[in-house]
């Protein structure tokens, strides 16, 4: 089973295809997403391409990280909104280019993902890590009825950072 489409008041949420190569590619570029997302910066289209072509086979394995492309009204590629596997479940990641940051899709996206990709992944939680120094993804996932359940130093993209861990819960797919 592949995971369905999903939709919110503005926004498309996808599969993704190759023909989004070059906007994966300018939008990674963004100071943010170099920031608190390195490893997922594409300073050419030809890895964009190459990430796009194995994020596509992880479809249908429920143990591959499950990335998706937001769109803004069915059109404008705006970012993506992913569940990875680590080692104690599962983690959110989302990244809205900068260009449409401070609308509130981050958290439409948020909302529109979390129920799916929960109910897909036969899963009742998951967690939210972010570092204390990006609070505008910290709010989102505040806004999204996650908790804080840690606060301290930790390794985030491979060093020590201050970081926030959150929990989601979904008492429905218990």
């Amino acid at each position: 089973m592949i995971m369905p489409q999903m939709k919110s008041q503005n926004l498309y949420i996808d599969k993704f295809t190759l023909y989004l190569a070059e906007s994966v590619h300018i939008n990674s570029l963004d100071e943010d997403n170099r920031t608190f997302l390195p490893d997922e910066v594409f300073e050419t289209i030809d890895e964009a391409k190459e990430i796009i072509t194995k994020l596509i086979s992880y479809y249908g394995q429920k143990d591959k990280p499950q990335v998706f492309p937001v769109f803004l009204n069915k059109s404008k590629h705006i970012g993506h909104i992913q569940a990875v596997p680590f080692t104690e479940g599962w983690e959110i990641g989302y990244h809205i280019a900068k260009a449409y940051t401070n609308k509130g899709y981050a958290t439409e996206a948020l909302k529109a993902f979390l129920d799916p990709i929960m109910q897909y992944l036969e899963i009742y939680q998951i967690y939210g890590i972010c570092r204390a120094d990006n609070p505008a993804s910290c709010r989102v996932l505040e806004k999204c009825s996650f908790t804080l359940v840690s606060d301290g130093i930790g390794n985030y993209q491979g060093s020590q950072h201050h970081i926030l861990r959150y929990i989601y819960e979904n008492a429905k797919q218990k």
